[in-house]
């Protein structure tokens, strides 16, 4: 029964934020509501907008690697530096996990009638609870330049649904003390997008502003899968072995594209459509919404999304805010919503950078996710950026009624107005520009 323990570790870290409808991490923008269309610097715009790879610094390359080699004894190591991690929590699904944790640990421990109800009741409250993990990576090679500014881009990113699976026998067997091992699973289902593309700009410069556009033809892989997870198996085995055979791959070409304008090098509005070309997958999968319910299928649509946005840029700080003109792409369950992002960011001598921002649901269906997070950048030239989400119910609970709590699912047990504020998701990146 210790693959309880398990799945709580996959579910609240799947990976080593929700940022659902981006399909990419970036610690800088993350870090600022998410906000990156008219306010991205030219190391990561073609992940966001293309056309801003033209409206950096023409001099420099930007650089973002995977990983940085290093030798460990003799043996070749590699430390990642560019990865994202969110889960998009659900209080209930944590609180119930917590819940048959708990008292799984006093049925073991003392077998009887009161302890085995507890233990059936809080697995019949676990079951058809569901919550989402997100998880990224990319790299880029970006060359500015005053007539055509070229990326060369790749980013991949998995977005994945948790459901818990709770059989009646488990239940029924508890009840009469003769409960084992478990015959309850979750459900792990979910996409992977990766993406390999160029980006290309052009400027064409005028008395009051500097216009550019660009496009981001690029090579896509999806992967589709669907995975039961025992609450018995020792190890990840049998789960890394069962999600590769459970892939389901395909691909094809899409494309992104943009336009900025840039006044008098401080204001600058900007728009792009990402994912241009429009795709539904449906996953065949063994999750399901309840005891006896029948499995479902559910549809994952990447389609085009459009967002439009205004930055007040300066050496020493920028101002941005943006919106999207059409719902969230994602699972059906998600794709109602429609996100306005805002954020600021202080240089403070081109070595920290401080930042702050929100994203807030124009159809006020999910919660508002607050963003605060940090770069450092020595020389201006490596620059460590990290970045982190706080929302009601996080998976990582910090502060509820005025008070610092300790975190973990213990805090995640409440609803509404009462739930906790908690880190529910963190980016890291490092990126050279010189």
């Amino acid at each position: 029964m210790k693959r309880i323990f398990i799945i709580s570790a996959l579910t609240c870290a799947i990976a080593p934020t929700t940022f659902a409808s981006q399909l990419y991490f970036d610690a800088r923008n993350d870090a600022m509501g998410g906000a990156g269309v008219a306010s991205s610097d030219f190391v990561t715009a073609a992940f966001v907008n293309p056309a801003l790879l033209g409206q950096g610094k023409t001099d420099y390359i930007g650089v973002i690697l995977l990983a940085i080699p290093y030798s460990d004894n003799g043996h070749a190591r590699y430390a990642p530096t560019s990865f994202g991690v969110q889960t998009d929590t659900s209080d209930a699904f944590l609180g119930a996990l917590d819940n048959v944790k708990t008292a799984q640990d006093g049925y073991d421990n003392n077998t009887n009638l009161q302890t085995a109800a507890a233990y059936a009741s809080a697995l019949g409250q676990f079951d058809g609870q569901r919550m989402g993990i997100n998880a990224g990576t990319s790299f880029a090679i970006a060359l500015p330049s005053s007539a055509l500014s070229v990326a060369f881009f790749g980013n991949s990113y998995m977005t994945s649904i948790a459901t818990a699976k709770v059989s009646q026998n488990d239940i029924d067997l508890a009840n009469s003390q003769n409960l084992g091992d478990l015959d309850s699973k979750v459900n792990l289902a979910g996409v992977a997008i990766t993406d390999l593309g160029l980006a290309l700009s052009m400027n064409w410069d005028a008395d009051i502003a500097t216009v550019s556009i660009g496009i981001s033809p690029k090579y896509q892989r999806i992967d589709t899968y669907s995975y039961d997870i025992s609450l018995n198996d020792d190890g990840l085995s049998e789960f890394e072995d069962g999600f590769l055979d459970g892939l389901y791959k395909q691909s094809h070409f899409n494309l992104d594209a943009g336009i900025a304008i840039d006044f008098y090098d401080t204001f600058r509005v900007a728009i792009s459509g990402r994912n241009m070309l429009k795709k539904n997958l449906e996953i065949e999968t063994t999750a399901y919404k309840g005891i006896n319910q029948a499995d479902e299928k559910m549809i994952f649509t990447l389609a085009p999304l459009v967002t439009a946005g205004f930055a007040l840029h300066h050496d020493y700080a920028t101002l941005t805010a943006e919106m999207d003109l059409n719902d969230a792409i994602g699972f059906e369950s998600n794709s109602g919503s429609r996100y306005a992002r805002g954020g600021i960011e202080a240089n403070i001598f081109d070595f920290l950078q401080l930042r702050a921002g929100i994203r807030h649901d124009l159809n006020d269906i999910r919660e508002d996710l607050y963003t605060f997070g940090f770069g450092i950048s020595p020389m201006n030239l490596v620059h460590i950026d990290l970045a982190a989400t706080l929302s009601k119910n996080g998976a990582y609970s910090v502060y509820q009624d005025g008070k610092v709590s300790d975190g973990g699912l213990n805090a995640a047990n409440t609803t509404g107005d009462d739930a906790a504020y908690g880190i529910d998701g963190f980016v890291l990146q490092v990126s050279a520009k010189f």
